[in-house]
């Protein structure tokens, strides 16, 4: 059986893909930061499953959670948890703004560095970004700088690990279930907006992930998978246009 480190577990994208992997035979070894009742259920109803309290945002907790993880043989790495914080650029906060690339860069970095020497030769690292991190954010300054840089260290990551033949890859997701808590209105608009009218779900994102670590995507290292339902292939003011157009047809 593969071992497989979920973090981010008990909420979201890492949920769903813990159950995705635990579906296909994987052990998953989650790691959670607050929400210790989720993960335990988690743990009771998928059964191959060991959880792990860690926060993120304290470099200390990720290095001992390192520690304790060192003697594990992990076919693949999923670098799932992520932090979205509120940046008010006229009262900048550059406490969030760390706070931000601790959980969602260096947080990464340090588990994929870290567990370097308990990675299976011929496994797979799978990062979790966002399109965010292909354009820029008002709303989230920190948040698509931070998920720009995880793109680029996916790269890195995976000219790095190619003498080991480890795959490194990337996911950006769109708007996928709650957005991060964002407001429902912005959820709403981002539906109405998008090509296949909806946004995503958590179990669409654990569905890649599942192909990413497979051997169906032997192929596939170093790049970033897009999967937002047309979001970065439109030009929303030109797809307007089409649907004045076809109202007025």
């Amino acid at each position: 059986m593969k071992n497989i480190l979920i973090t981010g577990i008990s909420r979201g994208i890492g949920k769903a893909t813990a159950k995705a992997l635990v579906d296909e035979g994987y052990f998953v070894y989650g790691v959670y930061n607050t929400n210790k009742s989720e993960a335990e259920r988690i743990k009771k109803e998928l059964q191959n499953v060991k959880v792990f309290q860690c926060d993120f945002s304290d470099r200390k907790n990720t290095l001992s959670l390192i520690s304790k993880l060192k003697d594990v043989k992990f076919y693949g790495i999923v670098n799932s948890a992520g932090v979205f914080l509120d940046i008010d650029f006229d009262n900048f906060d550059i406490k969030a703004w760390e706070d931000t690339f601790e959980v969602n860069v260096h947080t990464p970095l340090l588990l994929v560095q870290g567990l370097k020497n308990s990675l299976e030769d011929g496994g797979s690292i799978v990062n979790i970004s966002s399109t965010d991190g292909m354009v820029g954010s008002a709303l989230g300054i920190a948040y698509a700088a931070s998920k720009a840089a995880l793109i680029n260290l996916t790269q890195s990551l995976a000219n790095i690990f190619a003498s080991r033949k480890i795959r490194v890859n990337n996911i950006a997701p769109g708007w996928i279930g709650d957005g991060m808590q964002s407001p429902k209105g912005l959820l709403k608009e981002a539906a109405e907006l998008n090509l296949l009218k909806r946004t995503g779900t958590y179990e669409e994102i654990a569905n890649v992930v599942s192909f990413l670590l497979s051997e169906k995507a032997s192929y596939i290292n170093g790049t970033t998978v897009i999967v937002d339902g047309g979001d970065t292939a439109t030009n929303y003011i030109l797809q307007k246009e089409s649907e004045i157009l076809k109202d007025q047809s």
